[in-house]
């Protein structure tokens, strides 16, 4: 990743591959600054008790909760069996073309919160509004 400024939108495209709750699990440790093990075992009594950002919050309100499983990242495997995100640094070494979890939370500490692709869409809706009315 040779990027000399690094997006939000670059970001997204990044994460893009991944399933949705992977994404969420990525995010959230890039945000509190985490693990990504410790992410995969995060449970819910411990989530909602240690202090975090508003985003890392949202991310974690977001989450469907298990009936059986304590885990707030989880997902259904082949079987359709519930289970923490196994291989969720392999998940983030594919999307990152072998890069480390390491390598994205420095890219992500001095991302710029602008994704060029959402700004360029808010400018054709709000001109198509501003011409209809």
């Amino acid at each position: 990743m040779a990027y000399k400024t690094f997006t939000l939108g670059d970001l997204r495209t990044l994460l893009a591959p991944l399933p949705n709750t992977r994404k969420q699990a990525v995010l959230y440790t890039l945000d509190t600054h985490g693990t990504l093990d410790h992410t995969m075992i995060l449970g819910w009594k411990e989530a909602l008790r240690m202090p975090a950002s508003d985003f890392a919050k949202d991310i974690i309100r977001a989450q469907p909760r298990h009936l059986r499983l304590d885990y707030v990242f989880w997902e259904y495997h082949e079987n359709g069996q519930a289970a923490p995100l196994f291989g969720l640094e392999d998940s983030v070494s594919e999307v990152t073309l072998g890069r480390s979890f390491a390598d994205l939370q420095a890219l992500y500490d001095r991302m710029i919160w602008i994704d060029t692709q959402v700004e360029a869409l808010n400018f054709v809706r709000d001109l198509n509004m501003a011409l209809e009315g």
